[in-house]
């Protein structure tokens, strides 16, 4: 790795296309920062800036939240990585194949048909139209969108990113634990990863030092994502955090202080190759693999909803944790790509 913080910098603050970046970029490196960076504003109307501790939303960046929760059950054996949907959801799936399993859902390969078909329709606004944002408070309010819906293909036939699938994992997290399901990964994931932060935050009622997610409209102007989203995150994304409390969730998750050394290692494996390009080839639990350098480049998260980006990696050969996180909807992906190359990571 080559480290030049004001080339970063500059990089950074004079990134316009497709638009400037609003958000924070925050590397460590064991226990040391080696770059951190806050741009653009939290709240325009306001003029408010965003911080280095802005809370952010994270889309399906939390995925990986869900993955680790799900894990911890297999570990305490109330759920097994082979168990049925069918045994552990009371809820009737009329069109479903029988043998859908945890591991079909954690791994994208259960053959469902999503509450979103990004490749039918891009818009994830448009999914609001029939069901109001502001009444999908939980997993289950999601089901009406999906579970009548046919099988794309046969459970485990092969990988297929579906969101539709985290959600019924968050209902088996539910059932089994008799917990609502954002309570359970504040009590599980945050609290012992030491995610003060983080949270499933309702969008009309926001803590102090949170961002607004912003949507460029084509006539330039700007207006919050507030009726493009649901009213509070949900298993498959939505969760807000911090850049510094990402790395904390590496250093936890890797430290083997969320789980243990074997399922730590399960969660980490490569669990189904995709089929798709670099850096997304490979698939654990939750988290995506870039095998691109043997043995792993890095292990990262995603996520991308209207006006919400992130990406937070981990390099585990330089030990190395790298977050982006923006409240606008076009400028990480290739700022992300750039920081990568000036940092030879």
């Amino acid at each position: 790795m080559r480290l030049d913080p004001d080339a970063i910098n500059e990089c950074i603050e004079n990134w316009t296309d497709p638009e400037p970046f609003s958000g924070v970029v925050y590397m460590t490196g064991g226990d040391d920062v080696l770059f951190e960076g806050a741009y653009g504003l939290a709240i325009r109307s306001e003029s408010i800036p965003n911080t280095i501790t802005t809370r952010f939303q994270t889309a399906s960046g939390c995925k990986a939240f869900t993955g680790v929760a799900v894990c911890r059950l297999v570990e305490l054996g109330e759920l097994g990585f082979d168990t049925q949907l069918s045994e552990c959801v009371d809820v009737k799936f009329p069109n479903y194949a029988q043998g859908i399993t945890v591991r079909h859902l954690l791994t994208h390969s259960s053959g469902i048909t999503s509450y979103f078909e990004e490749d039918k329709n891009p818009d994830y606004e448009a999914v609001w139209k029939d069901l109001p944002m502001y009444t999908v408070r939980g997993p289950g309010d999601f089901l009406p969108l999906f579970k009548d819906k046919p099988m794309k293909f046969s459970p485990g036939e092969r990988f297929d990113y579906n969101d539709g699938g985290y959600i019924l994992l968050g209902l088996i997290i539910e059932s089994v634990t008799g917990m609502r399901f954002s309570r359970y990964i504040e009590e599980n994931v945050f609290k012992p990863a030491g995610m003060e932060a983080s949270g499933y935050f309702r969008t009309d009622q926001l803590p102090e030092r949170t961002a607004y997610a912003y949507i460029r409209q084509a006539d330039g102007t700007w207006r919050t994502n507030f009726f493009a989203v649901p009213i509070v995150g949900a298993p498959d994304g939505g969760a807000y955090t911090t850049a510094p409390d990402m790395t904390r969730f590496w250093e936890a998750l890797m430290g083997k202080r969320l789980l243990k050394s074997e399922t730590t290692e399960a969660l980490l494996k490569v669990q189904i190759a995709t089929g798709l390009k670099a850096p997304y080839t490979d698939y654990g639990y939750g988290i995506w693999i870039d095998r691109s350098r043997k043995p792993v480049r890095k292990f990262f998260v995603v996520g991308s909803d209207p006006g919400v980006e992130m990406k937070s990696a981990v390099y585990p050969d330089e030990n190395i944790v790298l977050t982006l996180i923006g409240n606008s909807g076009d400028a990480l992906w290739p700022l992300a790509r750039e920081i990568e190359s000036l940092l030879a990571l």
